[in-house]
C-alpha cells in the first residue's frame, strides 16, 4: 500500500478495470459501441482504454466480427493468483473424493477481503446441482466457507466483515452482528459451517475449515446443492464429510495436531 497523502485514482486506470468486468458468461465478445454504452464513457475513451488492454494481452480484437473478448494474459494473472494458495494442491484430489462421496458439487474457497473466492470446484455428477465456477465471489457472512474461515479467524478480519455491512441476500440471512457472531460459535462448535438457504433461496452448503502449519485457518472446503437434497439433517452429515477431507488437508499441510476445530 502506498504511503503519504491519498490521491485521486487514475480515470484511465479506472476505465480499464472496468472494461475487463464488462466480459462475462452471457457477454464473452463485445463490440466497442456496447462498451461504450454498458460503461457510459465515450467511445474515443472506450478505444484507448481497448488498444491499451489489446497492446499488453488482456483483450483480443477479432477483426472479423469487430468485437474484443479476455485475452490469455488475464488467465496468466489468474494462476499467479492461484499459485499463492498452497491448499490447492494438496487439496485438489481432496475435492474428487468429497464430491463422490456427497453426490454433490464439491469446492475450495479462501477469503479476500470480506468475500471468499473459490479457487477450485470438482461438479456434482448429478443433472440438478448448485453451480459454483472458480473466480467467484460471495459475502463470507452468508456463505459456508465464509462462516468456517471466519470462526477460525483472528478477531481483526471478523471485524472487518462485520463492519462493512452484512447485506441481506435472502429472507435467511443473517444481518445481525449479534446473530453472526452466535452463528460462528455454532460452526466452531461443530467444526463446520452451514448455509441453508442464507445465499439463494434454493441453495444450501456446508463447509469446512483447513489450517496452515501455523495453525491459521487459510481457506474452507464444502460442498453446495439444492436445498431440496441438502435438509438440514443432510447437511449436517455433509458437514462432518467435508470436515473429515478438510482435516486431511490440514494433516497433510503441516497443521498442529488435534487442529483447532477439535479443541
Amino acid at each position: 500500500m502506498a504511503h503519504g497523502p491519498k490521491v485521486a485514482p487514475s480515470g484511465s486506470v479506472l476505465n480499464a478495470l472496468a472494461i475487463l468486468e464488462c466480459f462475462d458468461r452471457r457477454h464473452p465478445s463485445l463490440a466497442l459501441a456496447e462498451i461504450s454504452r454498458r460503461l457510459d464513457i465515450p467511445k474515443a475513451t472506450a478505444y484507448r482504454n481497448l488498444a491499451a488492454l489489446e497492446q499488453f494481452g488482456y483483450v483480443t480484437w477479432d477483426r472479423q466480427r469487430n468485437t474484443y473478448s479476455l485475452g490469455a494474459k488475464v488467465l496468466e494473472l489468474s494462476r499467479r493468483f492461484l499459485d499463492q494458495y498452497e491448499i490447492l494442491t494438496v487439496a485438489r484430489p481432496v475435492l474428487a473424493d468429497l464430491a463422490a462421496e456427497t453426490g454433490e458439487t464439491a469446492h475450495i474457497g479462501v477469503l479476500n477481503g470480506t468475500d471468499v473466492v473459490y479457487v477450485d470446484i470438482a461438479e456434482s455428477p448429478q443433472r440438478v446441482r448448485a453451480y459454483v465456477t472458480r473466480g467467484d465471489r460471495l459475502p463470507a457472512h452468508c456463505v459456508a466457507s465464509g462462516k468456517a474461515i471466519l470462526a477460525y479467524a483472528d478477531e481483526a478480519t471478523v471485524e472487518a466483515v462485520l463492519d462493512a455491512g452484512l447485506k441481506k441476500m435472502t429472507a435467511k440471512t443473517l444481518v445481525s452482528r449479534e446473530d453472526v457472531l452466535e452463528d460462528l460459535a455454532r460452526t466452531r462448535k461443530r467444526g463446520y459451517g452451514l448455509n441453508l438457504g442464507e445465499w439463494m433461496d434454493e441453495v444450501a452448503a456446508a463447509s469446512a475449515p483447513v489450517f496452515s502449519h501455523t495453525g491459521d485457518v487459510i481457506g474452507a472446503i464444502g460442498v453446495a446443492g439444492p436445498l431440496s437434497r441438502l435438509s438440514p439433517r443432510k447437511a449436517d452429515a455433509v458437514g462432518r464429510a467435508a470436515r473429515k477431507h478438510a482435516d486431511r488437508v490440514s494433516t497433510v499441510l503441516g497443521a498442529p495436531i488435534p487442529l483447532k476445530d477439535a479443541i
